[in-house]
């Protein structure tokens, strides 16, 4: 009898481990795009607050949304300066940034270059746009 139950407790806990392994892998893959905007936003904001400081604007965040592995930020800018492009500097440093950030979240450092990250559940890439608001 001892034997009989000892194999029938195996094949509970066996059970039991593919369960929670099964839940465990579905849920990391909707926790991951969480995490992915939230760096996404964290990145822009710090890259927002030093374009602030450095042109003398007001850069606020509207949007932040996700189709098919684009995160597209969605920002408005005040006071702008007499800057050549400056929408081209805004894009090319919030992408950056959000581009950054996400690979921290997800790899756990920040990389020289930022490029699309790939993860086991798909690949990130960022869109910006910029909207101007005059009086």
């Amino acid at each position: 009898m001892r034997g009989q139950a000892s194999a029938e407790m195996l094949i509970l806990v066996g059970a039991i481990l593919i369960a929670v392994a099964s839940l465990l892998y579905l849920g990391t893959g909707g926790n991951e795009s969480a995490v992915v905007m939230r760096a996404a936003r964290d990145g822009a904001e710090n890259v927002i607050a030093a374009l602030d400081a450095k042109y003398g604007c007001s850069i606020d965040i509207q949007e932040v949304r996700s189709y098919a592995g684009t995160i597209t930020i969605t920002v408005t800018v005040r006071d702008s300066p007499a800057v050549e492009n400056f929408d081209n500097i805004i894009k090319d440093n919030i992408r950056t940034g959000a581009l950054r950030h996400i690979q921290n979240a997800v790899g756990g450092s920040f990389p020289a270059t930022a490029q699309p990250v790939k993860t086991a559940y798909g690949t990130y890439d960022v869109a910006v746009e910029v909207r101007r608001v005059t009086k």
